[in-house]
């Protein structure tokens, strides 16, 4: 119905226009006016598209708001649990560290006291070596006397 009635209302202003105007407006032809009415009827529904389109957007822009207040404080609540349980690993992971070192200083001493035990049973088994020497040339020189 606006459609219809628009280039009709615009007719009957550009008449009165110069009417009343009169020499100080040039004529415009009524098809051109038409045209314009089409033009601005075009623009009228594509304004109204923009609108309908712009409410969407805005329901949709209050859905994801709606939504982003539910989760996000179980986002924020999930990312502080994890990061806590982050936290908890590293601090074992630090222990566990530190009781490597303990071990690998342990493995060292005992290391060492293996080394130092077997250059005391090496010294031990030269001289007992050696006395079991003396005590057969001790007992051969007996024999041959």
């Amino acid at each position: 119905m606006l459609k219809k009635i628009v280039p009709v209302i615009f007719s009957v202003l550009i008449t009165t226009t110069n009417g009343v105007a009169g020499d100080f407006c040039t004529p415009v032809p009524v098809t051109e006016v038409i045209g314009a009415a089409n033009v601005l009827n075009d623009s009228t529904d594509l304004s109204s598209s923009l609108v309908v389109s712009s409410q969407k957007m805005l329901d949709l822009s209050n859905s994801l708001l709606e939504a982003g207040s539910t989760a996000n404080p179980e986002y924020v609540a999930s990312m502080l649990q994890l990061s806590q349980d982050i936290l908890e690993m590293a601090d074992k992971i630090g222990t566990m560290a530190d009781r490597i070192l303990v071990m690998a200083d342990k493995i060292g001493d005992m290391s060492e006291r293996i080394l130092e035990t077997q250059r005391i049973q090496n010294a031990n088994i030269a001289l007992t070596q050696a006395n079991i020497l003396q005590a057969q040339k001790n007992f051969q020189t007996i024999l041959s006397r």
